[in-house]
C-alpha cells in the first residue's frame, strides 16, 4: 500500500509543476498520482533506462512500464539552505537527493522525514508520494524503517 506524506504548507502559485501530460512521462506520472512508481525497461536487456525513452526509440516495442519497488540507497545528497525558486521557500532546508534503485536505475528526488544532519550515503530509502494537486503527485523519498 503506498504511503502519501502531506504538505502543512498551501502550494506557492509560482511552485513549478511537471507536465504531466507530457506523452514520454505520462506513465511515470500517472503511475505517482497512484502510488506507484514506475520505471521503464529495455525488453530485450532487461537494463532500466532513466530517464524514459518514447516508446518509438529504438523499433516500437522495445521499452515497456513496470511497477518498481520504490527501494533503494542513497548515491548522494546536497542540502540547501537559500530556496532555489521563493516558492520554495518552505522546504528549508531542502535535502535533494539521487537515489539508486534497487532496478538499477538513479532517480532525483527530494527526501522527506529526515534532517540534514542525519544523511548518509548508501542509506536505505524508500518511496513515498506527496500530492501537489489534484492532477500533480511527486514520488519522495524517506529513511527506510
Amino acid at each position: 500500500m503506498a504511503e502519501f506524506v502531506e504538505d502543512t504548507q498551501p502550494l506557492h502559485p509560482d511552485y513549478p509543476l511537471p507536465d504531466v501530460d507530457d506523452p514520454v512521462m505520462r506513465p511515470f506520472w500517472d503511475g505517482a498520482r497512484d502510488g506507484r512508481l514506475m520505471q521503464q525497461r529495455d525488453r530485450l536487456t532487461g537494463a532500466v533506462v532513466w530517464p524514459p525513452k518514447p516508446l518509438y526509440c529504438k523499433g516500437g516495442d522495445r521499452f515497456e512500464w513496470f511497477e518498481a519497488s520504490g527501494k533503494g540507497r542513497i548515491y548522494t545528497w546536497v542540502v540547501a539552505h537559500e530556496p532555489f525558486l521563493p516558492a520554495m521557500r518552505h522546504l528549508l532546508p531542502h535535502i535533494m537527493v539521487v537515489v539508486d534503485l534497487a532496478e538499477g536505475a538513479r532517480i532525483v528526488g527530494h527526501m522527506v522525514g529526515c534532517t540534514p544532519e542525519a544523511m548518509r550515503f548508501d542509506m536505505p530509502v524508500r518511496v513515498v508520494f506527496k500530492r501537489l494537486t489534484e492532477r500533480v503527485t511527486l514520488p519522495v523519498w524517506r529513511p527506510e524503517r
